[in-house]
């Protein structure tokens, strides 16, 4: 079973992926301020060197 926090991550990426990493898109879709999308992004990206795994390149 997935934790929040994975689904939120996954959640995150996938609307990055569909806007193509525009944080002002991304942010209206996800109903977030752009900094709050930045802060998520640092976190997403602490996680990933955490779990040994490539950080995001986009």
């Amino acid at each position: 079973m997935k934790t929040l926090r994975q689904i939120r991550k996954e959640h995150v990426l996938q609307v990055l992926d569909h806007t193509n990493w525009d944080l002002k898109k991304a942010s209206e879709m996800l109903k977030v301020s752009e900094s709050f999308l930045r802060k998520e992004i640092r976190k997403i990206g602490q996680t990933e060197t955490q779990e040994h795994t490539p950080k995001i390149n986009k």
